[in-house]
């Protein structure tokens, strides 16, 4: 064969490499495509399902709202309840200090007095 022969042969090589190539770039072109169609597809299909744990998010957080709500008024409660009981201690203790010191019988001064309802700390006559 001669040169000329072998050029053409060499370009008709040349040239089915270049279509060969460019039907593989087309080819994996449309599969990405259609793979990326069947992503958007299974994406739209799922927003259903993104609104559902939207919406029990939601509830849960209103849910959760209303509990912290709840706990700070029972909070509010316990604390003023425990407030009142300190007061009413407060006031008991004073009326028995008041007592043992009317009580010529209690002595009201020793070291080691506490104040309680039947006046434990006897004066020493």
């Amino acid at each position: 064969m001669s040169t000329i022969g072998w050029i053409i042969v060499a370009i008709v090589v040349v040239v089915l490499l270049v279509a060969l190539a460019m039907w593989a770039r087309s080819r994996r072109h449309q599969k990405l495509s259609a793979r990326a169609a069947e992503l958007r597809t299974e994406a739209q299909q799922h927003t259903s399902e993104i609104g559902s744990h939207r919406h029990q998010a939601k509830e849960a957080s209103v849910r959760a709202d209303a509990a912290r709500l709840e706990a700070e008024r029972a909070q509010r409660e316990a604390d003023e309840a425990n407030t009142a009981l300190a007061q009413e201690e407060a006031l008991h203790e004073d009326r028995l200090r008041e007592a043992d010191r009317l009580d010529p019988a209690v002595d009201h001064k020793a070291d080691d007095y506490h104040p309680t309802s039947g006046g434990s700390h006897r004066a020493r006559d």
